[in-house]
């Protein structure tokens, strides 16, 4: 590949990695919104977000044994000739941010329980927010 190809490259790896983080953040942000209701749309999309988002995190874990995002962005890493010592740039996020090695069982571990959370949650958004349950608040404070 010519030199120019290695930039593009670059820039689709370091975008990979950017949508990679920005999803884990705004996943691990928006967890609140699936508990407290204030804001109805924002946790029902919110919610829909978190579905798609756990789902796709288990399927690819399971497929791949890591997220595709982190596959991808390694190929495109080592294509352009550009990655550190095989560490994925959301290893290197977790380890700054959490102090976490992400490797440690402990982090597997926790990712489950948030999975577990998230999934728990999720239903008690869908049960909260849907046109049905107005219908129910409505006939619980209206009844005698």
């Amino acid at each position: 590949m010519p030199p120019a190809d290695y930039g593009f490259l670059r820039l689709l790896a370091i975008a990979t990695d950017l949508v990679h983080v920005l999803a884990m953040v705004l996943w691990g942000l928006g967890l609140p919104l699936l508990i407290w209701h204030r804001f109805e749309r924002l946790s029902r999309a919110y919610m829909w977000f978190s579905i798609a988002f756990v789902a796709i995190s288990v399927v690819s874990h399971q497929l791949l044994g890591e997220c595709f995002l982190t596959t991808l962005a390694r190929g495109l890493w080592e294509a352009s000739g550009g990655f550190r010592e095989r560490v994925p740039f959301t290893v290197l996020v977790v380890n700054r941010v959490a102090g976490f090695h992400p490797k440690d069982r402990d982090v597997v571990l926790l990712w489950e329980i948030a999975v577990l959370i998230s999934s728990a949650a999720s239903l008690w958004c869908f049960y909260r927010t849907h046109p049905k349950a107005r219908i129910r608040e409505q006939q619980r404070t209206a009844a005698p």
